[in-house]
């Protein structure tokens, strides 16, 4: 991986902005609808995510992999789900900007990490969310291409050492890869087959 920090961040508020482009298409009356992960609806997704960014602060300040499983699951949701995700945002971002942050070696509790290996997992989980929210409301499901194109070619960087990711073949947060994509599938189509989404 040979980006500059700056690219690195670039990638993180181009995954963060699509996610929060999808959000504010919420229709009303569309929370409770299936999503492509199946145990999580609309609500559910958008809590995952704001609470992905508070946890993700909370680690880069610090914090322990206890922490970020006992969080993992608490409803984050406790206000107009647009403002909640963009100040969730917002701390991580900065949280991430921080001096020494991306060299600072981070409690995950799938494996110690960097921060700068860390804001790689946080781009995956973005954009492949962004795809899941995107199909569930009916919306724009294209991925900003550059961004898919720096995942894949940085994939085993971004896993390496990571005991739960689709690299380790886990299922448990990550679905299986589903049928192999043709021989000339798009680059999102390739990256959505590993993270075992059905495009």
């Amino acid at each position: 991986m040979h980006d500059t920090d700056n690219a690195l961040l670039g990638y993180f508020d181009t995954a963060a902005d699509g996610f929060g482009d999808r959000l504010r298409a919420v229709p009303d009356g569309r929370w409770e609808d299936a999503t492509p992960c199946t145990e999580w609806n609309v609500r559910q997704l958008v809590n995952h995510m704001i609470m992905g960014s508070r946890i993700y602060t909370a680690l880069l300040r610090g914090g322990s992999s206890a922490e970020f499983m006992a969080e993992l699951h608490r409803d984050g949701l406790d206000g107009d789900p647009v403002t909640t995700y963009r100040d969730a945002v917002a701390e991580c971002r900065a949280a991430f900007r921080a001096a020494g942050a991306l060299d600072r070696i981070v409690d995950h509790p799938f494996g110690p990490v960097p921060g700068r290996q860390l804001l790689g997992l946080y781009v995956v989980d973005a954009i492949t969310h962004t795809w899941d929210l995107a199909r569930a409301i009916r919306r724009d499901e294209r991925l900003d291409a550059r961004t898919v194109r720096w995942i894949l070619g940085n994939f085993e960087w971004i896993y390496h050492g990571v005991s739960e990711s689709p690299i380790a073949d886990s299922n448990r947060y990550y679905g299986p890869p589903a049928q192999a994509p043709a021989s000339d599938a798009s680059e999102q189509d390739r990256l959505l087959h590993a993270m075992g989404r059905k495009p």
